[in-house]
């Protein structure tokens, strides 16, 4: 593979020291590991080599894979989710939640800030947050196959917008490309700030890896 190809994978992935399966592109693994999440969609997903849609060992392994090529991969933390920062743990008052109306607990996921954060203990009236990443400082293995690499520009263009929405049903959205390069993307159930958003993200990332689309627009039903 080459930096900016897209390609189709398939993976199952492991913290090494433990064993502890913690995600896969694969159903039937994702039920029979206890994986499975109403709102995920497990299949096997595009991405784009080099771009960082892959954590950066992975992403390294896919550049010396062929197409029908499985490989275990080992990722060391400086190469997935970095080794755990003991400044990103902080402790913040109880009262502030409360203003919002939370109610914190040991575990649960919180958006301080404009960041996640995992609550590692409530007491005295102070909640300690921890802002590392679940897997920080933990090596990884990954089971990866490439199924496939991606050349027409709409299913590029359909990869690239799974990849930051999760899904594209094309029973209710489409996508047009005309001869002068511009696409058309409909998306009938997306409220219209949000349509904006999402043409903003595609922009950029058509302009990097689909550099035969010229120009994107996003259409919606709502008027909202």
């Amino acid at each position: 593979m080459n930096k900016g190809d897209f390609v189709v994978i398939d993976y199952l992935a492991k913290v090494k020291a433990t064993g502890e399966y913690f995600d896969t592109t694969d159903e039937e693994k994702a039920k029979e590991l206890g994986l499975l999440q109403e709102d995920k969609t497990f299949k096997p997903v595009t991405v784009v080599v080099g771009a960082n849609h892959v954590i950066e060992g992975l992403d390294e392994a896919l550049e010396e894979m062929d197409v029908g090529e499985e490989r275990t991969v080992e990722v060391p933390p400086e190469k997935a989710f970095g080794r755990r920062d003991p400044n990103l743990v902080t402790t913040i008052p109880m009262r502030e939640f409360s203003k919002q109306g939370i109610m914190p607990r040991r575990g649960m996921s919180l958006e301080v800030g404009g960041k996640w954060a995992i609550v590692k203990s409530v007491s005295s009236g102070r909640v300690t947050l921890d802002y590392n990443h679940s897997l920080a400082s933990r090596d990884l293995v990954y089971d990866v196959k490439v199924l496939s690499k991606v050349e027409d520009t709409t299913e590029k263009l359909k990869s690239l917008i799974e990849l930051h929405l999760g899904t594209f049903d094309e029973s209710n959205n489409s996508i047009s490309i005309d001869e002068g390069g511009k696409a058309t993307v409909t998306m009938p159930s997306l409220k219209k700030g949000l349509a904006d958003i999402v043409k903003s993200i595609l922009e950029k990332e058509v302009g990097t890896h689909v550099p035969e689309i010229k120009e994107i627009e996003v259409t919606t039903g709502s008027e909202e």
